[in-house]
Formats: structure tokens, sequence, C-alpha cells
């Protein structure tokens, strides 16, 4: 079978070819390396690389098999002009002679590529493991970044040659070969100036959707470093890596976000943002089209933390309710993460300090108590509806005591159920003592027997701070769940 010729050869050139077709097999080399090879290859050193579409790779170093046929590493290295170049031959390709020139030195000199650029290792076409661990080492002595290495198998024996892209595969490189559009089949060997340098087509092309899967169920079960260690790993064997890219800093924002680390995350969602406003249309990626409006709202939103957080760490202190509600919003969101995660302790304890927060920031904002070191001189207090309030939330525990020291959640809520009953009437008590209460048996709290939360019942309670939350933001004319939605991570 024959195909389109990559190249138009000048009329000398084709006359040199004629004149290898009819020589005898073992002229055939020595007319290729003296007369054929240095018009051919400086022509062939500049064709496209099939099967890939736009610029051609970058390639600082490639690794070659070389076998008794050497053309096809003398044609790579010219096309690729790598920095360094890997040979791996057996005892008779290393030491073969087209002529009276050593083989090393005739690919030099068809190439280019100066011979001390060369790494050659002598290999037997059985020892895989071999080859496996030369490739390893060279990628490693150069700390190549990624998809700055090509493995050419081309030439050498089927064992060497598969050997080597596999090795190539794993760490990344760009497999490339070199192909040909008419085969001599009678001397069983490509017709001289039909070859072209050739993408080998990635299986992850295929594959990949079940690495995406990983990706997806590991960033979906809140396991966000796996999720990102993932595509990361993807991306550095994909030929095409942006999209995996995309998912890896994806992982990453949410994964800083989740631990609290706004500025991060802030950082990491604008990188993904501008990321996906580049390259989503290109790549057709219908998963990032849905999702880039919430990422660029949440760009603002993780800024947003991050410049209330830094406020409050340098000892500055919230004006308003409205200012500080984003650090409630933000626990409670997590709250409802960690349960959706089925991680029962950490939601409660989120829940229980949501509601802290809450109950912290409405009484420094309304009555100026620090939540460390409050200050009761200048607050008038009903004292009997302030015990009223201890005893429906402790019963028979409760003891009527001077105020005095930081304050603790129990406290703060009998505060400001009777200072401003408004913000906490009394049916929400019941649920509040519930909740102290669990959260006192979990098991990252007290006791030496762990109690086993019931989801259902963490479910109530982030419903009641919901409801609390809600009866300040309505003040406002907002509503809950629309500004809770802004701290729910998106899903993909």
């Amino acid at each position: 079978m024959t195909f389109p010729l990559p190249i138009n050869l000048p009329e000398e050139l084709r006359s040199i070819q004629e004149k290898w077709i009819k020589a005898k097999r073992e002229d055939q080399d020595l007319i290729y390396a003296l007369e054929f090879g240095p018009a051919f290859v400086p022509l062939f050193a500049r064709l496209p690389l099939h099967g890939w579409i736009g610029d051609p790779p970058k390639v600082k170093a490639l690794i070659s098999i070389l076998g008794l046929s050497w053309q096809p590493v003398a044609l790579m290295a010219a096309w690729a002009r790598p920095e360094h170049i890997l040979i791996l031959g057996t005892q008779d390709s290393l030491s073969n002679k087209i002529g009276d020139e050593p083989v090393l030195e005739l690919i030099s000199r068809l190439s280019g590529i100066p011979i001390k650029c060369f790494i050659t290792r002598q290999i037997e076409d059985t020892n895989e493991v071999r080859i496996y661990s030369e490739v390893c080492d060279f990628s490693r002595k150069f700390g190549f970044e990624l998809h700055e290495l090509a493995v050419d198998p081309t030439g050498g024996k089927k064992s060497m040659s598969v050997s080597a892209a596999l090795a190539g595969f794993l760490i990344g490189a760009w497999i490339v070969y070199v192909d040909y559009a008419q085969y001599y089949s009678e001397k069983r060997i490509p017709v001289a100036g039909t070859e072209y340098p050739r993408l080998l087509r990635n299986p992850l092309e295929v594959f990949g959707d079940l690495e995406f899967e990983r990706i997806q169920e590991a960033y979906r079960s809140g396991n966000y470093e796996e999720s990102a260690h993932i595509a990361r790993n993807l991306a550095s064997k994909l030929y095409e890596p942006r999209e995996a890219e995309a998912l890896a800093l994806m992982a990453e924002a949410y994964g800083a976000w989740h631990k609290f680390r706004f500025s991060e995350a802030c950082d990491i969602l604008e990188k993904l943002k501008n990321h996906l406003e580049q390259f989503m249309m290109d790549g057709k990626w219908l998963w990032a089209g849905k999702l880039l409006p919430k990422i660029r709202t949440q760009v603002n939103v993780s800024k947003e933390l991050s410049e209330i957080t830094t406020k409050l760490c340098h000892g500055e202190k919230l004006k308003t309710i409205e200012e500080g509600s984003p650090l409630v919003l933000n626990h409670l969101a997590a709250a409802e993460r960690a349960l959706l995660h089925h991680h029962i302790g950490a939601s409660i304890l989120l829940t229980y300090a949501t509601l802290e927060r809450y109950v912290d920031i409405c009484l420094w904002v309304y009555y100026g108590l620090d939540d460390e070191e409050p200050d009761f001189s200048n607050v008038s207090l009903d004292w009997q509806k302030f015990h009223s309030i201890g005893r429906m939330l402790h019963k028979k525990q409760y003891q009527e005591r001077d105020l005095a020291g930081p304050l603790t959640l129990s406290t703060g809520v009998q505060l400001l159920a009777a200072l401003k009953p408004e913000l906490i009437t009394q049916n929400f008590l019941g649920s509040i003592k519930g909740l102290m209460s669990d959260r006192n048996k979990c098991e990252f709290e007290h006791g030496l027997c762990p109690k086993a939360l019931s989801p259902d019942n963490i479910k109530k309670y982030i419903e009641m701070v919901k409801q609390l939350l809600e009866i300040i933001l309505s003040q406002d004319g907002k509503n809950i769940n629309d500004e809770l939605e802004k701290y729910h991570f998106p899903v993909f």
C-alpha cells in the first residue's frame, strides 16, 4: 500500500533515490549515508509532526533505539534538534560501520547534533528492565520539564522498542516514530525519501476517561489532594494536558479552601479562571462551561474571606454583622460539606463553631463584648431573664454565677438570648442544648467512649443554625440558601 508522499523530492534527489532503489541491499546504506541522506535529512527536519496540530513540540531530549537500520535515529535527531540524546543499542548496532564511518559519527554528521550530546548505552535486547532504568536515569539526570522528552522506538528489535515506548509513556514523554509512505516489499525496507515524523497516539486519549472518573470521584468525596495528584499525574502523560491541568487546579484550589487557606485558594482559583477562559473553548470541555460562572464568583468570595481573616489576625475588629457574615456562612457550608462526605464528627464541630461565630459577632457588634476578654461593665442585663435562659439550657445542672472570663458558647447564647431575644428565641434553646451535648460526645471531644452520632441529627442542627442566620440575613433582605450557595464548592 502506498500513501501520498510527505516530500516532493527535487529532481536531483529523485535521481539518487532511483539509484538507491536499483542498488543491491548491501550498497543501499552507503548510498543513503553519502549521497541521499545529506540532501534529504534537512527536508525531513522541516516536516510537520504527523498526528499533531499546532506548533511542534519543543524537545530538549530524545531517546532513540538504534538497530542495524540507523536512518531513523539520524532522521529523528535532525527533526527534534535535542540538547541531549540517549541512544540504546546492542553491541552489534552500536559498533556498526557504514563503509569506514562509525555509525554514531554518521548519525551526528547527518543530523547536525554534536556527538558530545550523545549518551550511548549497550543493552541486551532481552533486558527490558535495564531499558526502563536507563530511561528513568536519563530523565532524572537532566531534570526535564513536562513534555520536554521524546522517545523514538522506531529502530531496534521489537522487545527494545516496546520497552522504550512503555518507559516513555510512564514518564510523560512524546512517543514519536519515523514512518514511511512507501515500502520496498522486495527488500523489506521503507523507500528512501518517503519517511516522515509521526506522533504515536496516546492510549490515554481513549482510556483517559477512566482517569477522569477517578479524579471526579476523589474530588466529590472530599479527597482533594488525591484528586489533584491523579490529575497532575494524568497531565504528565497526556500530549495535550490542559484539561487535566485545569482539574488539578480545581482540586488544589478547593482543597486549600477546605483547609481555610483562603489566600492560597484565591490565587489558585484566579489561575483556574484564567486557564479555563483561555483554553476551554478549544478543548470543548463541557464541564468547564457549566462551572466557570461559579468559579468567577468564588474568586471574589475567597478574596473576601482572605481579607477578613487577615484583618482579624492583625487585631482589627468587625464593624457590622454583614462584614463578619462570610466567616459564619463559610463555616456552615463547611459543616454541610463534611456531612456530605460522611465526616460526622467534623460536621458537628463545624456546626458548633458556626453557631459560636454567629453569637460572638452579634455580641461584639451590638454590645462590644470581645469573646476572649469581655468587658461586662457597660452591659445592662436583666439577670432574672439571663438565669432563666440558663436553666432552660442546662436544667438542674445550671448554677447561677456572675459573668467572668472568656465567653463560652453556652454563656454567649445566654447573653444574646437575654439581651437581644429576637436573634435567639427560646424555641431554639432545646436544639442548641442538643448540639452542645452531642458535640461534647463526638470522637474529637470528651469521654473514653465516643458517641455514634446520627447524620439525621446533624442535619437538624445545621437546619437550626440556618434558621438563626436567616433571622439576621432577612433584615437586609437576603435569603440564607442564596447566600450559602456562594460558599458551596462546584461539583463536576
